[in-house]
């Protein structure tokens, strides 16, 4: 029996130019791939270095991994169907469809406060947030629906903050 290996391919996305696909159908929990890359040491100082590395995807304090091809071209979606479990594990949060775009909030992997996606969401969910920023600013009922599919960093870094306000 011949397993397959490749759960994903690259391709155009209606919701940024390029984007990531699902190849077979994918069971909720299933692991998609590990993210890997380079990985980026980076402090934030102020609005201009917190927009640094539009493709990175955040691994813990002032730590990032500049992710490979193709999840250099994964984009954001208010209703996303991957999170990421233990820093570096894609794992899907429903049942994908083959074809379907594997889409993660961004907010789930971000916790510098200077931090905003640089153009209004074009998710088209219907719980679109419209303004993304890093996990902080999630709703409550939101980063709920994500667990455990958070990494424990920006899991701690909500916590912290949801208890302070």
């Amino acid at each position: 029996m011949k397993k397959e290996l490749k759960k994903f391919y690259a391709g155009l996305s209606k919701i940024h130019n390029k984007g990531i696909f699902a190849s077979r159908n994918i069971k909720r929990s299933e692991i998609v791939d590990i993210l890997r890359g380079k990985i980026i040491n980076w402090v934030v100082k102020d609005k201009k270095t917190s927009q640094a590395g539009p493709n990175w995807i955040g691994l813990g304090e002032n730590k990032w991994i500049d992710p490979l091809y193709p999840f250099d071209s994964i984009n954001h979606s208010c209703n996303p169907n991957l999170g990421i479990k233990n820093s570096r594990i894609a794992v899907a949060l429903k049942d994908i469809i083959k074809g379907e775009e594997l889409l993660l909030d961004y907010s789930t992997t971000e916790s510098d406060q200077l931090w905003k996606l640089d153009k209004k969401c074009k998710c088209s969910s219907k719980n679109c947030r419209k303004i993304i920023k890093s996990i902080q600013y999630i709703p409550k009922k939101v980063f709920d629906s994500y667990m455990p599919y958070i990494p424990k960093y920006f899991q701690r870094v909500y916590m912290k903050h949801i208890k302070i306000i």
